[in-house]
């Protein structure tokens, strides 16, 4: 990556950068740089005396983000690299060392810098000024095929690396997205754990106390088998009826003598049971022992609660854990295979879940219709998918509770289409026709690296030989994508 391929970044500090020194630059210097080691005495004296040499000190600057791009940088001595904070903490984006050409250079169309250019040792440059680029290719033909390597070389490199930071990008989002998404299920599990242990040893002790108070195992058989007959009908009460009947509960059992009824009534009324049911329960017992055969009956009941709150909140975690080895398809070879779509797209909607509950945002599904296989490489177009989707909820996310984003499937004609749709805002026309170029985004500098959208028409179009194209009014944005139902013969697979 070079200076000018860096990501744009709000620069902490916006301090000058140094300044140049009086000292001449001389061509021996200059001629142990690579690209001007073969040139002949008069055309590195040329340069040498056109040059402005700079000396830095640790940490001193050399260029800010949003400095003009006037100057050419050769390394003479040291390290100097180029900071961005997109992912934070400031990251390296480029080093450049001493024998390396950074900056703007001929051919560039770079206009300003956009990274924080700082000496990471003492070093030593000479800057040349971009008003004699015309004169320096005259005077020094023999450069004109280097700068242009290297330009090509900055492009390569640059793509790379920025496809890399768009993946961690990714990556992080995808992360903090599961460990949302298993934080609520695992928290449900050790706190249902914790009481069920705390229930288990106080009904042990009811155990004791209801022998003593004369309990016979007939009546605590019959306390036993109200648990498994218990059923949740009463979840259905309405509001009123469910406060009214945990009223007459609670009047109950603080008429058989039992303390703080109301910590009790709940368990009951949710199991389904009435008073006529704890009635009959407990009518052979002494009145001594009703209160702790109640309280022995409640915490049994209560317990069949937090095991089933903790086997669903397991349960949870298992199809969260299914939805990330189905998107990322890591069971699999990097080889193509037979695909249902919507094991995809539900898998990458399982993991975006998350993200739309947090902005108020609605995430619908529509992938009812069967679909036909189809052969891909099945992790690729989930990450297609996943760019499609964060794309849309981007979009609409301002709309808070208003903002809807729909996932549709279907087949038509040879072909399977998927469309990401959204409310948002929509894509300005003249805009339409840029949004999959590499590195072009709308985002504020820090909140995109302007790739997602490429690297999902570069997935589906020249990986899968698809179709990805946009469509988009104010109020409905729809990313509709084509691919063609082909067989292993044709793919030569």
């Amino acid at each position: 990556m070079s200076i000018e391929s860096a990501e744009p970044a709000a620069p902490s500090v916006r301090t000058q950068p140094v300044a140049p020194t009086a000292a001449a630059i001389e061509p021996d210097e200059l001629r142990a740089v690579e690209m001007f080691a073969d040139l002949r005495p008069d055309e590195i004296a040329w340069i040498a005396a056109h040059c402005e040499r700079i000396v830095l000190t640790p940490g001193q600057l050399l260029l800010v983000s949003g400095q003009p791009a006037e100057w050419m940088f050769i390394g003479l001595r040291g390290t100097i690299e180029v900071r961005r904070e997109q992912l934070g903490a400031s990251v390296p984006a480029y080093v450049f060392h001493a024998g390396d050409v950074a900056g703007v250079i001929p051919y560039s169309r770079m206009k300003e810098f956009v990274g924080n250019g700082r000496a990471a040792t003492h070093a030593a440059v000479a800057r040349f000024p971009r008003t004699l680029f015309p004169e320096l290719l005259r005077r020094v033909p023999t450069l004109a095929p280097r700068f242009v390597a290297l330009l090509a070389d900055r492009v390569r490199d640059a793509t790379r690396r920025e496809a890399q930071l768009e993946r961690l990008l990714a990556l992080g989002k995808l992360s903090a997205g599961i460990a949302h998404e298993l934080n609520n299920p695992v928290s449900a599990i050790i706190n249902s754990f914790a009481e069920a242990g705390r229930r288990l040893r106080h009904r042990g002790q009811l155990v004791v106390e209801l022998v003593r108070c004369g309990a016979s195992p007939e009546v605590l058989e019959r306390l036993a088998a109200l648990r498994p007959t218990a059923d949740a009908h009463a979840r259905g009460l309405d509001p009123i009826a469910r406060s009214d009947r945990l009223d007459k509960v609670d009047g109950w059992l603080r008429s058989v003598g039992l303390a703080e009824p109301w910590t009790y009534a709940a368990t009951f009324v949710d199991a389904g049971l009435d008073i006529p049911d704890l009635e009959a329960a407990t009518a052979d017992l002494p009145n001594a022992a009703r209160p702790a055969a109640l309280k022995w009956l409640e915490a049994g009941l209560a317990l069949d609660g937090l095991f089933t709150s903790a086997e669903r909140a397991g349960t949870r975690v298992a199809e969260i854990v299914e939805a990330v080895k189905g998107y990322t398809n890591r069971d699999r070879g990097r080889d193509m295979t037979d695909v249902d779509l919507r094991d995809g797209l539900d898998a990458t909607i399982a993991l975006f879940a998350s993200r739309f509950r947090e902005r108020g945002v609605t995430l619908e599904r529509e992938l009812d219709v069967p679909l036909p296989r189809l052969r891909a490489y099945a992790g690729d177009l989930n990450q297609a998918w996943s760019h499609l989707i964060e794309n849309a909820l981007d979009a609409v996310s301002a709309l808070g509770t208003a903002g809807r984003v729909v996932v549709r499937a279907w087949p038509e004609d040879g072909v399977i289409v998927v469309e990401v749709r959204d409310n948002g805002p929509g894509i300005p026309e003249p805009l339409q026709e840029r949004i999959f170029e590499p590195f072009f985004t709308t985002k504020e500098p820090g909140h995109g690296t302007g790739l997602g959208l490429d690297i999902a028409r570069r997935i589906i179009t020249d990986l899968h030989g698809g179709e990805l194209i946009v469509e988009s009014t104010p109020g409905d944005t729809r990313f509709i994508v084509r691919l063609k139902l082909t067989t292993v013969a044709t793919l030569g697979v």
